[in-house]
């Protein structure tokens, strides 16, 4: 089944094209990798589906309904989460509050203390740091606060815009260890990523973005294994021809 329908979609920034006549479809429980070099028009993707920014034409629709002209909070209550580039931590809040904040979009308090201890309970080292602020966490678990804080939301897609910018390998690892168990959880999971180096671990389907069009899409293994697609607009080498 369809979860979310993207069909020619142009996003402008004034006169300037950010993204144009931009197409795709993530089915319940899979896997789509975006990449493309910085300036693509990747993250006005996200932007776009959860409602920061709108479209001059073009068509969103989510489990059926219309994406169009709805907020960033009425999307995140239909069921749409963003990890945002940049963590977007909240400063003089504690891990604990930063937590709190996504659970806003939940029926009452005691679901939210639920969903709370079972947060903790994926991510030790939250709640090990609880009382702490969340602005003195290294990257790499900023980056965990902020996956934890929107899957608060029980959301039913998972938008992750460069999960692995400016992390070390180590925390890499642990960031992609996640996003895989996540994945073996049946979470639907759209995942915005520069460098392709990873994606392989969780991707079902990837499409590339370059100049704010896509320049292809197919399966995960053959999209990553083309040396011309890597050459043309990734700048690099083929997963394939690493081997």
């Amino acid at each position: 089944m369809t979860l979310l329908a993207i069909e020619n979609i142009t996003v402008k920034y004034g006169p300037i094209p950010a993204i144009r006549d931009v197409s795709l479809r993530i089915g319940e429980g899979e896997t789509l990798a975006v990449v493309g070099a910085n300036g693509a028009g990747k993250s006005t993707l996200t932007l776009a589906i959860t409602g920061i920014v709108r479209p001059a034409s073009g068509r969103i629709e989510f489990s059926g309904r219309s994406l169009l002209g709805l907020g960033p909070e009425a999307t995140a209550r239909l069921g749409v989460a963003l990890v945002p580039e940049g963590r977007h931590i909240f400063e003089g809040l504690t891990v604990d509050e930063n937590l709190l904040l996504g659970t806003t979009v939940l029926a009452d308090r005691s679901s939210a203390r639920h969903a709370m201890a079972q947060s903790y309970e994926m991510f030790p080292i939250l709640h090990e740091r609880r009382n702490g602020m969340a602005t003195r966490l290294s990257g790499g678990e900023q980056q965990q606060l902020a996956i934890a804080r929107a899957l608060l939301s029980k959301p039913r897609l998972l938008i992750l815009d460069e999960p692995s910018l400016g992390l070390s390998p180590v925390m890499v690892d642990k960031i992609y260890a996640i996003l895989s168990e996540l994945k073996s959880l049946g979470t639907t999971l759209l995942l915005i990523e520069q460098n392709p180096a990873r994606i392989d671990e969780v991707a079902d389907r990837v499409i590339v973005l370059s100049s704010g069009a896509v320049q292809a899409s197919g399966l995960a293994a053959e999209i990553l294994a083309d040396e011309q697609l890597h050459a043309s607009y990734l700048g690099g080498v083929a997963l394939g021809a690493r081997q």
